[in-house]
């Protein structure tokens, strides 16, 4: 079997484990779940590894669905309701460079605690443009209510009122099989080896709190080198640059200069609806 290094300073992990823990993190850890137990993965997602024969992998939470090996995976589909939403600065929160809270006003859908924990708040427009800080936890929050964001990354420039707020989830988090029509997320890599389907949170329908603890299952996805992939084009040359497949699910396909960008190449003659040795390039 490859072995695993890691990049980061998590503790070690096989190259076909699975853990799981509770969702969100703020709740008890959950006593059921495939693999083994690790309250701490969540703050692990996203953190990269290395194989002795050369691919990269990535730790990444599933989504509500099992995932069988060998086929592409997206991030979990993007949420437009919690972008460009607008500061709060009062004293308790001035947000201001070097803390690591910010006071940010809800917009007319619920926010569930800690939707984006793990993930980034990116300073879209306004003063502070361009600053991306990762999320450590979040208050929910009813429609039009304020809610504190705690930052892992201090805040770089200090913001004000005309600062808008984007909370994006961590790419890594609840992915998803890359659907056979138009892309919901970016492309994350390719699975390794089968992933439980976790199990969702519940949460009030109004205030966003938790009520219920879901269960997340956690794995290794292929982000770079040689990787199995299911294919939906037959291949007649190696080196034959691949794209996300928009007729089949978890597929890669002949990629296209125009609407299919590349993020592989073929590492042998490839039969379309059969699994083969793809190059990934993430």
């Amino acid at each position: 079997m490859s072995r695993i290094t890691q990049k980061g300073a998590t503790g070690p992990l096989n190259l076909f484990q699975q853990a799981y823990g509770s969702n969100p993190t703020s709740s008890n850890n959950t006593t059921a779940g495939t693999g083994f137990s690790d309250s701490s993965f969540s703050t692990y997602i996203g953190q990269k590894f290395d194989t002795s024969d050369g691919r990269e992998l990535v730790l990444v939470s599933n989504g509500a669905t099992a995932l069988v090996a060998g086929v592409l995976v997206q991030s979990e589909a993007e949420v437009t309701a919690h972008q460009k939403l607008a500061m709060t600065v009062p004293a308790t929160y001035p947000a201001t460079a070097g803390l690591f809270q910010i006071l940010v006003t809800n917009g007319s859908t619920v926010l569930n605690a800690n939707k984006f924990a793990a993930g980034y708040a990116i300073v879209a427009s306004g003063t502070g443009i361009g600053q991306m800080l990762k999320i450590s936890t979040h208050q929910p929050a009813a429609n039009a209510a304020t809610f504190v964001v705690n930052l892992e990354d201090a805040i770089q420039t200090t913001l004000d009122a005309t600062s808008k707020i984007s909370l994006l989830q961590n790419p890594y988090a609840n992915v998803i099989i890359s659907p056979a029509t138009t892309a919901t997320g970016g492309p994350v890599g390719v699975t390794l080896s089968a992933l439980a389907a976790s199990t969702a949170p519940t949460f009030n329908a109004t205030s966003g709190a938790l009520t219920a603890a879901g269960v997340a299952q956690y794995g290794l996805i292929v982000t770079h080198g040689p990787v199995s992939c299911l294919i939906d084009s037959t291949v007649t040359a190696v080196g034959y640059p691949l794209g996300v497949s928009k007729t089949t699910a978890g597929t890669l396909g002949v990629a296209t200069l125009t609407s299919v960008p590349q993020v592989a190449v073929s590492a042998q003659t490839l039969t379309s609806a059969n699994n083969g040795l793809v190059f990934l390039q993430l």
